[in-house]
């Protein structure tokens, strides 16, 4: 019954988190239950965690590395996997054409992030994660994510004004 309900839980959050490394949604969907399969089989032996969120995430991140032989020659991961971000489908709906701009450029300068940056970015704003369980799932120490998060922030804010500073000029130049 506890375990259904974590799959219940944790599936979808796992299925996104997964796909944002590799668009094949088949595996990911295996990997997810290979993690479930190995949670279940090893239960007399795991010991309590802090955040089953981020054990899970961790060991979906694992096993999708691990798994990475089974992917086309196409597709490759190690340093060079490609994390993609945009933004979540179940958030507010965006009504005015301004928002939809906005969003775009978003989704842009966000894609224009190194890939770590964008994971890092993905599981503390779109999952929740603290700095601590960001560190686990990423294998980092947790200076190391508070670096990476700030300096992703900074990169973004950077290039938002950049954006804003060339939208203020040509209005500028457009009504002058």
């Amino acid at each position: 019954m506890a375990f259904t309900a974590l799959i219940e839980k944790y599936s979808n959050p796992l299925f996104r988190y997964g796909n944002r490394f590799i668009q094949d949604k088949d595996f990911v969907k295996d990997c997810i239950q290979d993690v479930f399969f190995e949670l279940w089989n090893r239960r007399q032996n795991i010991n309590p965690t802090a955040s089953v969120k981020s054990y899970l995430f961790k060991s979906l991140r694992l096993r999708i590395f691990k798994e990475k032989g089974k992917w086309t020659s196409s597709e490759t991961l190690a340093d060079d996997y490609c994390f993609e971000i945009e933004f979540n489908v179940e958030t507010k709906l965006i009504e005015a054409q301004t928002a939809d701009e906005v969003k775009i450029k978003m989704t842009h300068l966000l894609n224009t992030l190194p890939k770590r940056q964008k994971e890092i970015l993905y599981l503390r704003f779109y999952e929740g994660l603290d700095h601590a369980r960001i560190s686990q799932v990423m294998g980092l120490s947790k200076q190391s994510a508070y670096n990476l998060l700030h300096e992703s922030i900074v990169h973004l804010k950077e290039a938002w004004f950049q954006q804003l500073v060339l939208l203020i000029i040509v209005v500028i130049w457009i009504f002058n």
